[in-house]
C-alpha cells in the first residue's frame, strides 16, 4: 500500500504540535480558572462576613435609637409636668408682693415684746 501524500499544510506532526498547544492552553485557562474561584470564593466569604457585622451593627444602632427615643419621651413628659415661663412669673409677682424677707419669726416677736415691755 502507498501512502498517499498528505496536503503539505496537513501533517500528523505540525496535528500534534497544535493539539500539545492547545491542550497547554486549556489547562492554563483550567488553572487560572481555580485560581479565580477560590479567590472569588475567599472575596464571596469576606463579603458574607462584612454583611453579617453591619447587620449586627445596624441592629445595634437601631435599639440604641429606640433607646434614645424612649429616653426623650420621658424626659419631654417631665419637661410638660414643670412650670411654665407665666407660671413661673406668677409666683414671682406673688412672692414680691408678699416679701417674705421681712416676715418676722415668732422668736423674733417674742423679743420685741419682752424690749418693749422692759423700757
Amino acid at each position: 500500500m502507498e501512502e498517499k501524500p498528505q496536503p503539505s499544510g496537513f501533517d500528523s506532526q505540525h496535528l500534534y504540535v497544535w493539539v500539545k498547544s492547545l491542550e497547554a492552553k486549556v489547562n492554563n485557562i483550567i488553572r487560572e480558572l481555580g485560581v479565580l474561584k477560590t479567590d472569588m470564593s475567599r472575596k464571596t466569604k469576606t463579603s458574607q462576613d462584612d454583611v453579617k457585622m453591619l447587620t449586627t451593627e445596624l441592629l445595634e444602632l437601631k435599639r440604641e435609637q429606640e433607646q434614645t427615643l424612649q429616653k426623650m419621651d420621658i424626659i419631654i413628659k417631665e419637661l410638660k409636668r414643670t412650670a411654665g415661663k407665666e407660671e413661673v412669673l406668677a409666683l414671682k409677682k406673688y412672692v414680691d408682693l408678699w416679701n417674705p424677707m421681712h416676715f418676722a419669726t415668732e422668736r423674733d416677736v417674742e423679743r420685741m415684746i419682752e424690749l418693749k415691755i422692759k423700757r
